[in-house]
Protein backbone atom coordinates (compact mmCIF):
# COMPACT_ATOMS: atom_id res chain seq x y z
CA UNK A 1 0.00 0.00 0.00
CA UNK A 2 1.10 3.40 -1.51
CA UNK A 3 -0.38 5.28 1.71
CA UNK A 4 -0.30 4.34 4.99
CA UNK A 5 -2.24 7.34 6.53
CA UNK A 6 -4.11 5.95 9.07
CA UNK A 7 -5.03 7.90 13.09
CA UNK A 8 -2.56 7.30 15.22
CA UNK A 9 -5.50 6.95 17.64
CA UNK A 10 -3.42 4.96 20.08
CA UNK A 11 -1.75 8.38 20.95
CA UNK A 12 -5.48 9.79 21.36
CA UNK A 13 -6.37 7.35 23.88
CA UNK A 14 -3.61 7.13 26.01
CA UNK A 15 -4.51 4.50 28.01
CA UNK A 16 -5.23 2.01 25.18
CA UNK A 17 -2.42 -0.72 25.30
CA UNK A 18 -1.02 -2.00 21.66
CA UNK A 19 -1.92 -5.71 22.48
CA UNK A 20 -1.91 -7.82 19.63
CA UNK A 21 -6.16 -8.45 18.44
CA UNK A 22 -5.14 -12.18 17.62
CA UNK A 23 -4.97 -12.89 21.05
CA UNK A 24 -8.34 -10.93 21.66
CA UNK A 25 -11.03 -14.13 22.43
CA UNK A 26 -14.78 -13.90 23.62
CA UNK A 27 -15.44 -12.12 26.70
CA UNK A 28 -11.68 -10.45 26.55
CA UNK A 29 -11.38 -6.85 27.50
CA UNK A 30 -10.85 -4.79 23.78
CA UNK A 31 -8.01 -2.21 23.55
CA UNK A 32 -8.70 0.76 21.18
CA UNK A 33 -6.14 0.02 18.85
CA UNK A 34 -6.91 -3.76 19.05
CA UNK A 35 -10.54 -2.89 17.43
CA UNK A 36 -8.62 -1.08 14.75
CA UNK A 37 -6.54 -4.11 13.68
CA UNK A 38 -9.93 -5.94 13.40
CA UNK A 39 -11.82 -3.48 11.33
CA UNK A 40 -8.61 -3.07 9.11
CA UNK A 41 -8.49 -7.06 8.63
CA UNK A 42 -12.38 -7.65 8.75
CA UNK A 43 -14.26 -3.94 7.36
CA UNK A 44 -15.39 -5.93 3.77
CA UNK A 45 -15.84 -2.27 1.86
CA UNK A 46 -11.80 -2.39 2.29
CA UNK A 47 -11.22 -5.80 1.60
CA UNK A 48 -13.01 -5.04 -1.96
CA UNK A 49 -10.28 -2.30 -2.66
CA UNK A 50 -7.99 -5.38 -3.16
CA UNK A 51 -10.15 -5.92 -6.16
CA UNK A 52 -10.08 -2.83 -7.73
CA UNK A 53 -6.62 -2.53 -6.96
CA UNK A 54 -6.67 -5.80 -9.28
CA UNK A 55 -8.12 -4.47 -11.97
CA UNK A 56 -6.44 -0.97 -12.26
CA UNK A 57 -2.88 -3.57 -12.35
CA UNK A 58 -4.67 -5.26 -15.36
CA UNK A 59 -4.97 -2.18 -16.97
CA UNK A 60 -1.89 -1.45 -16.42
CA UNK A 61 -0.76 -4.71 -18.05
CA UNK A 62 -2.95 -3.93 -20.85
CA UNK A 63 -1.50 -0.41 -21.54
CA UNK A 64 2.08 -1.82 -22.20
CA UNK A 65 0.71 -4.06 -25.03
CA UNK A 66 1.46 -2.65 -28.35
CA UNK A 67 -1.22 -3.00 -31.19
CA UNK A 68 -2.35 -5.62 -31.93
CA UNK A 69 -1.15 -7.73 -35.47
CA UNK A 70 -4.10 -8.36 -38.25
CA UNK A 71 -4.10 -11.05 -40.68
CA UNK A 72 -6.32 -10.32 -43.80
CA UNK A 73 -7.19 -12.37 -46.09
CA UNK A 74 -8.69 -11.17 -49.33
CA UNK A 75 -9.80 -12.61 -52.77
CA UNK A 76 -10.49 -10.80 -55.48
CA UNK A 77 -11.80 -11.53 -59.13
CA UNK A 78 -14.05 -14.21 -58.89
CA UNK A 79 -17.42 -15.38 -58.97
CA UNK A 80 -17.74 -12.95 -62.13
CA UNK A 81 -19.10 -13.08 -65.34
CA UNK A 82 -16.84 -13.79 -68.75
CA UNK A 83 -13.50 -14.84 -68.27
CA UNK A 84 -13.86 -14.26 -64.37
CA UNK A 85 -16.41 -17.12 -63.72
CA UNK A 86 -15.52 -19.37 -60.80
CA UNK A 87 -11.65 -18.81 -59.52
CA UNK A 88 -9.83 -19.20 -62.59
CA UNK A 89 -8.99 -16.07 -62.30
CA UNK A 90 -8.76 -15.04 -58.97
CA UNK A 91 -6.32 -13.13 -56.81
CA UNK A 92 -5.55 -14.08 -53.19
CA UNK A 93 -3.73 -11.90 -50.74
CA UNK A 94 -2.64 -12.65 -47.37
CA UNK A 95 -1.20 -9.92 -45.91
CA UNK A 96 -0.18 -8.99 -42.42
CA UNK A 97 -0.70 -5.10 -41.04
CA UNK A 98 -0.11 -3.34 -37.69
CA UNK A 99 -0.11 -0.18 -36.60
CA UNK A 100 3.64 1.28 -36.04
CA UNK A 101 2.85 3.84 -32.97
CA UNK A 102 4.83 6.62 -33.00
CA UNK A 103 6.25 9.93 -30.27
CA UNK A 104 6.24 7.13 -27.36
CA UNK A 105 2.30 6.70 -26.77
CA UNK A 106 2.62 3.30 -25.13
CA UNK A 107 4.61 4.61 -22.57
CA UNK A 108 1.46 7.55 -22.15
CA UNK A 109 -0.84 5.15 -21.76
CA UNK A 110 1.17 3.03 -19.00
CA UNK A 111 1.67 6.80 -17.32
CA UNK A 112 -2.37 7.54 -17.22
CA UNK A 113 -2.79 3.92 -16.16
CA UNK A 114 -0.55 3.77 -13.26
CA UNK A 115 -1.83 7.57 -12.34
CA UNK A 116 -5.61 5.78 -11.87
CA UNK A 117 -3.71 3.13 -10.12
CA UNK A 118 -2.36 5.23 -7.74
CA UNK A 119 -5.72 6.99 -7.33
CA UNK A 120 -7.86 4.04 -6.13
CA UNK A 121 -4.75 3.86 -3.69
CA UNK A 122 -5.23 6.68 -2.12
CA UNK A 123 -8.63 6.50 -2.28
CA UNK A 124 -8.29 2.90 0.23
CA UNK A 125 -5.93 5.37 2.26
CA UNK A 126 -8.86 7.75 2.69
CA UNK A 127 -11.49 4.51 3.58
CA UNK A 128 -8.90 3.35 5.61
CA UNK A 129 -8.86 6.57 8.01
CA UNK A 130 -12.82 6.77 7.82
CA UNK A 131 -12.97 2.95 8.57
CA UNK A 132 -10.65 3.98 11.82
CA UNK A 133 -12.23 7.30 12.69
CA UNK A 134 -15.30 5.31 12.84
CA UNK A 135 -14.22 2.73 14.93
CA UNK A 136 -12.66 5.20 17.72
CA UNK A 137 -16.09 7.25 17.09
CA UNK A 138 -17.62 4.10 18.59
CA UNK A 139 -15.18 3.31 21.20
CA UNK A 140 -15.94 6.25 22.81
CA UNK A 141 -19.06 6.10 22.67
CA UNK A 142 -19.17 2.58 24.64
CA UNK A 143 -16.68 3.78 27.16
CA UNK A 144 -19.27 6.79 27.74
CA UNK A 145 -22.13 4.48 27.16
CA UNK A 146 -20.59 2.36 30.32
CA UNK A 147 -19.87 5.80 32.48
CA UNK A 148 -23.37 6.67 32.19
CA UNK A 149 -24.40 3.55 33.12
CA UNK A 150 -22.03 3.54 35.84
CA UNK A 151 -24.10 6.84 37.21
CA UNK A 152 -27.42 5.84 36.58
CA UNK A 153 -26.97 2.80 38.67
CA UNK A 154 -25.75 5.47 41.64
CA UNK A 155 -28.81 7.36 41.03
CA UNK A 156 -30.86 4.69 42.13
CA UNK A 157 -28.26 3.56 45.13
CA UNK A 158 -29.07 7.36 46.15
CA UNK A 159 -32.61 7.17 45.18
CA UNK A 160 -33.01 4.11 47.64
CA UNK A 161 -30.65 5.61 50.49
CA UNK A 162 -32.67 9.00 50.17
CA UNK A 163 -35.82 6.79 51.00
CA UNK A 164 -33.79 5.31 54.07
CA UNK A 165 -33.09 8.64 54.77
CA UNK A 166 -37.35 10.14 54.47
CA UNK A 167 -38.52 6.73 55.97
CA UNK A 168 -36.44 7.69 59.63
CA UNK A 169 -37.24 11.48 59.03
CA UNK A 170 -41.13 9.82 59.37
CA UNK A 171 -40.59 7.53 62.12
CA UNK A 172 -39.26 10.68 64.21
CA UNK A 173 -41.86 12.99 63.29
CA UNK A 174 -39.59 15.35 61.16
CA UNK A 175 -41.33 14.84 58.07
CA UNK A 176 -44.87 13.65 56.34
CA UNK A 177 -45.29 10.35 55.11
CA UNK A 178 -45.80 11.55 51.57
CA UNK A 179 -41.76 12.19 51.72
CA UNK A 180 -41.30 8.35 51.64
CA UNK A 181 -44.08 8.03 48.73
CA UNK A 182 -42.27 10.44 47.03
CA UNK A 183 -38.91 8.96 47.16
CA UNK A 184 -40.71 5.46 45.84
CA UNK A 185 -41.52 7.51 42.63
CA UNK A 186 -38.12 9.04 42.47
CA UNK A 187 -36.64 5.16 42.58
CA UNK A 188 -39.16 3.86 39.98
CA UNK A 189 -37.82 6.61 37.64
CA UNK A 190 -34.35 6.22 38.65
CA UNK A 191 -34.71 2.32 37.79
CA UNK A 192 -36.61 3.52 34.25
CA UNK A 193 -33.80 5.60 33.28
CA UNK A 194 -31.23 2.58 34.41
CA UNK A 195 -33.22 0.07 31.72
CA UNK A 196 -33.10 2.44 29.40
CA UNK A 197 -29.68 3.29 29.90
CA UNK A 198 -28.71 -0.43 29.39
CA UNK A 199 -30.49 -0.58 26.58
CA UNK A 200 -28.40 2.44 24.91
CA UNK A 201 -24.78 0.50 26.17
CA UNK A 202 -26.19 -2.44 24.79
CA UNK A 203 -26.72 -0.87 21.26
CA UNK A 204 -23.01 1.36 21.40
CA UNK A 205 -21.45 -2.50 21.64
CA UNK A 206 -23.25 -3.52 18.47
CA UNK A 207 -22.31 0.00 16.93
CA UNK A 208 -19.06 -0.97 17.55
CA UNK A 209 -18.77 -4.41 16.65
CA UNK A 210 -20.58 -3.45 13.61
CA UNK A 211 -17.49 -0.84 12.87
CA UNK A 212 -15.27 -3.61 13.88
CA UNK A 213 -16.70 -6.02 10.57
CA UNK A 214 -18.38 -8.22 12.93
CA UNK A 215 -22.00 -9.50 12.71
CA UNK A 216 -22.18 -10.24 16.68
CA UNK A 217 -20.07 -8.60 19.75
CA UNK A 218 -17.27 -11.15 20.39
CA UNK A 219 -15.35 -8.94 22.70
CA UNK A 220 -15.82 -7.99 26.57
CA UNK A 221 -15.54 -4.45 28.30
CA UNK A 222 -13.50 -1.50 26.29
CA UNK A 223 -10.69 -1.17 28.06
CA UNK A 224 -10.05 2.65 28.06
CA UNK A 225 -9.98 5.90 30.48
CA UNK A 226 -12.58 8.25 29.45
CA UNK A 227 -11.43 11.32 31.60
CA UNK A 228 -7.67 11.06 30.44
CA UNK A 229 -7.36 13.85 28.28
CA UNK A 230 -4.36 14.26 26.20
CA UNK A 231 -2.46 17.81 25.60
CA UNK A 232 -2.69 18.17 21.55
CA UNK A 233 -0.52 19.13 19.16
CA UNK A 234 -0.68 23.17 18.48
CA UNK A 235 -2.76 24.99 15.91
CA UNK A 236 0.11 25.59 13.68
CA UNK A 237 1.58 22.51 13.28
CA UNK A 238 -1.83 20.68 12.67
CA UNK A 239 -2.60 23.46 9.68
CA UNK A 240 0.84 22.23 8.02
CA UNK A 241 -0.26 19.07 8.40
CA UNK A 242 -3.48 19.11 6.58
CA UNK A 243 -1.05 19.40 3.14
CA UNK A 244 0.18 15.86 4.13
CA UNK A 245 -3.82 14.70 4.73
CA UNK A 246 -4.69 11.72 2.64
CA UNK A 247 -7.20 13.73 1.07
CA UNK A 248 -5.06 16.37 -0.50
CA UNK A 249 -2.83 13.88 -1.70
CA UNK A 250 -6.27 12.53 -3.50
CA UNK A 251 -5.98 15.47 -5.40
CA UNK A 252 -1.80 15.13 -6.11
CA UNK A 253 -2.73 11.68 -7.55
CA UNK A 254 -5.54 13.22 -9.66
CA UNK A 255 -3.25 16.08 -10.88
CA UNK A 256 -0.83 13.44 -11.88
CA UNK A 257 -3.24 12.03 -13.81
CA UNK A 258 -4.47 15.18 -15.69
CA UNK A 259 -1.08 15.53 -16.44
CA UNK A 260 -0.44 12.22 -17.57
CA UNK A 261 -3.64 12.45 -19.90
CA UNK A 262 -2.38 16.09 -21.44
CA UNK A 263 0.69 13.83 -22.01
CA UNK A 264 -0.87 11.74 -24.03
CA UNK A 265 -3.53 13.87 -25.78
CA UNK A 266 -0.46 15.89 -27.27
CA UNK A 267 1.30 12.35 -28.05
CA UNK A 268 -1.69 11.25 -29.77
CA UNK A 269 -1.47 14.84 -31.97
CA UNK A 270 1.45 12.54 -34.02
CA UNK A 271 -0.10 10.16 -36.40
CA UNK A 272 0.87 6.68 -36.36
CA UNK A 273 1.63 4.50 -39.46
CA UNK A 274 -0.40 1.42 -40.13
CA UNK A 275 2.25 -1.38 -42.10
CA UNK A 276 1.11 -4.02 -44.37
CA UNK A 277 2.56 -6.83 -46.06
CA UNK A 278 1.35 -9.98 -47.67
CA UNK A 279 1.89 -12.42 -50.59
CA UNK A 280 -0.53 -12.50 -53.63
CA UNK A 281 -1.09 -15.64 -55.81
CA UNK A 282 -2.35 -15.45 -59.21
CA UNK A 283 -4.55 -18.46 -59.99
CA UNK A 284 -4.49 -18.02 -63.79
CA UNK A 285 -0.53 -18.71 -63.79
CA UNK A 286 0.09 -19.88 -60.36
CA UNK A 287 2.28 -17.08 -59.95
CA UNK A 288 3.15 -15.36 -56.40
CA UNK A 289 3.98 -11.70 -55.54
CA UNK A 290 4.93 -10.02 -52.55
CA UNK A 291 1.98 -6.74 -51.51
CA UNK A 292 3.15 -4.06 -48.93
CA UNK A 293 1.86 -0.65 -48.34
CA UNK A 294 0.87 2.17 -45.38
CA UNK A 295 -1.91 3.89 -44.06
CA UNK A 296 -1.49 7.44 -42.44
CA UNK A 297 -4.48 9.21 -40.79
CA UNK A 298 -4.93 13.10 -42.36
CA UNK A 299 -5.91 15.78 -39.76
CA UNK A 300 -4.98 14.02 -37.12
CA UNK A 301 -3.46 16.38 -35.27
CA UNK A 302 -6.37 18.90 -35.60
CA UNK A 303 -8.89 16.35 -33.88
CA UNK A 304 -5.70 15.83 -31.01
CA UNK A 305 -6.03 19.65 -30.24
CA UNK A 306 -9.00 19.30 -28.52
CA UNK A 307 -8.09 16.30 -26.62
CA UNK A 308 -4.99 18.40 -25.50
CA UNK A 309 -7.62 21.68 -24.26
CA UNK A 310 -10.04 18.87 -22.57
CA UNK A 311 -7.11 17.45 -20.36
CA UNK A 312 -6.08 20.64 -19.71
CA UNK A 313 -9.31 22.15 -18.68
CA UNK A 314 -9.83 19.21 -16.67
CA UNK A 315 -6.30 19.77 -15.46
CA UNK A 316 -7.39 23.42 -14.09
CA UNK A 317 -10.45 22.37 -12.36
CA UNK A 318 -8.75 19.60 -10.30
CA UNK A 319 -6.36 22.50 -9.28
CA UNK A 320 -9.63 24.72 -8.15
CA UNK A 321 -10.96 22.02 -6.19
CA UNK A 322 -7.87 21.01 -4.49
CA UNK A 323 -7.91 24.71 -3.11
CA UNK A 324 -11.58 24.64 -2.19
CA UNK A 325 -11.18 21.35 -0.14
CA UNK A 326 -7.65 23.13 1.73
CA UNK A 327 -10.46 26.12 2.57
CA UNK A 328 -12.77 23.46 3.80
CA UNK A 329 -10.29 21.66 5.88
CA UNK A 330 -8.64 24.64 7.44
CA UNK A 331 -11.99 25.95 8.51
CA UNK A 332 -13.35 22.55 9.59
CA UNK A 333 -9.92 21.79 11.57
CA UNK A 334 -9.72 25.20 13.39
CA UNK A 335 -13.42 25.00 14.50
CA UNK A 336 -12.67 21.31 15.69
CA UNK A 337 -9.53 22.77 17.26
CA UNK A 338 -11.44 25.25 19.12
CA UNK A 339 -14.27 23.30 20.28
CA UNK A 340 -11.35 21.47 21.78
CA UNK A 341 -9.76 23.41 23.82
CA UNK A 342 -13.62 24.43 25.03
CA UNK A 343 -14.13 20.95 26.42
CA UNK A 344 -10.75 20.87 27.74
CA UNK A 345 -11.76 23.80 29.76
CA UNK A 346 -14.90 23.29 30.26
CA UNK A 347 -13.72 18.92 32.01
CA UNK A 348 -10.90 21.05 34.17
CA UNK A 349 -13.64 23.47 35.87
CA UNK A 350 -15.73 20.72 36.33
CA UNK A 351 -13.40 18.15 37.79
CA UNK A 352 -11.79 20.87 40.15
CA UNK A 353 -14.42 23.32 40.88
CA UNK A 354 -17.67 22.45 40.05
CA UNK A 355 -17.80 18.99 41.19
CA UNK A 356 -15.81 18.94 44.77
CA UNK A 357 -18.13 21.65 45.31
CA UNK A 358 -21.33 19.99 45.11
CA UNK A 359 -20.03 17.07 46.86
CA UNK A 360 -19.52 19.47 49.48
CA UNK A 361 -22.95 20.88 49.33
CA UNK A 362 -24.39 17.60 48.72
CA UNK A 363 -22.75 15.82 51.91
CA UNK A 364 -23.55 18.96 54.10
CA UNK A 365 -27.72 18.91 52.82
CA UNK A 366 -27.40 15.40 53.63
CA UNK A 367 -26.28 16.05 57.17
CA UNK A 368 -29.01 18.90 57.72
CA UNK A 369 -31.70 16.78 56.08
CA UNK A 370 -31.33 14.24 58.69
CA UNK A 371 -31.62 16.57 61.44
CA UNK A 372 -34.11 18.00 59.96
CA UNK A 373 -33.65 21.27 58.97
CA UNK A 374 -33.63 20.51 55.11
CA UNK A 375 -36.45 19.71 52.84
CA UNK A 376 -36.82 16.94 51.16
CA UNK A 377 -36.60 19.05 48.08
CA UNK A 378 -33.43 20.60 49.20
CA UNK A 379 -32.07 17.33 49.73
CA UNK A 380 -33.36 16.40 46.17
CA UNK A 381 -32.10 19.35 43.89
CA UNK A 382 -28.07 18.96 45.47
CA UNK A 383 -28.14 15.34 44.41
CA UNK A 384 -29.32 15.90 41.38
CA UNK A 385 -27.13 18.99 40.56
CA UNK A 386 -23.95 16.59 41.62
CA UNK A 387 -25.30 13.52 39.32
CA UNK A 388 -25.90 16.64 36.63
CA UNK A 389 -22.18 17.86 37.07
CA UNK A 390 -20.88 14.16 36.51
CA UNK A 391 -22.59 13.20 33.60
CA UNK A 392 -21.52 16.58 32.21
CA UNK A 393 -18.26 15.84 32.75
CA UNK A 394 -18.86 12.52 31.13
CA UNK A 395 -20.08 14.23 28.35
CA UNK A 396 -17.52 17.04 27.43
CA UNK A 397 -14.93 13.86 27.89
CA UNK A 398 -16.39 11.85 25.31
CA UNK A 399 -16.43 15.43 22.70
CA UNK A 400 -13.02 15.82 23.57
CA UNK A 401 -12.15 12.25 22.51
CA UNK A 402 -14.31 12.86 19.23
CA UNK A 403 -13.11 15.96 18.50
CA UNK A 404 -9.37 14.76 18.59
CA UNK A 405 -10.43 11.67 16.65
CA UNK A 406 -11.77 14.24 13.78
CA UNK A 407 -8.86 16.34 14.07
CA UNK A 408 -6.37 13.00 13.51
CA UNK A 409 -8.69 12.12 10.47
CA UNK A 410 -8.33 15.67 8.83
CA UNK A 411 -4.62 15.99 9.35
CA UNK A 412 -4.40 12.22 8.61
CA UNK A 413 -1.31 10.29 10.69
CA UNK A 414 0.65 7.95 10.15
CA UNK A 415 -0.29 4.79 11.44
CA UNK A 416 3.16 3.27 12.63
CA UNK A 417 3.32 6.04 14.79
CA UNK A 418 0.71 4.09 17.01
CA UNK A 419 2.28 0.96 16.72
CA UNK A 420 -0.69 -0.36 14.94
CA UNK A 421 -0.34 -1.99 11.57
CA UNK A 422 -3.19 -3.76 9.25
Amino acid sequence: MRFRYLIALAAVWAVATSASASAQADGEPLTLPAAIRRALQQQPELQAFAYRLDAENARVGEAALGPETTAELMIEDALGSGDYQGVDAAQTTLSLSRVIELGGKRAGRVAVAEAMRSRVETERAIRQLDVVADVARRFIETLHGRERLRLTREAVQLAERTREAAARRVQAGLAPVAEVARAEARIAQAALELEHTEHEYESSRRFLAAAMGEREVRFGETSGDLFALETVAPLDELVRRLESSPVLLWFADEARLREAEIRLAELKRRPDIQGQLGIRRFEQGGDFALVAGFRVPLQSGRRGAFAVDAARADRARTEAERESALLKLQAQLLASYRELEHAQLEARVLRERVIPALEEALARTEYAYQRGRYSYLELTDAQQELMAARLRLSEVCANFHLLRVEIERLTGQSLESAGVTP
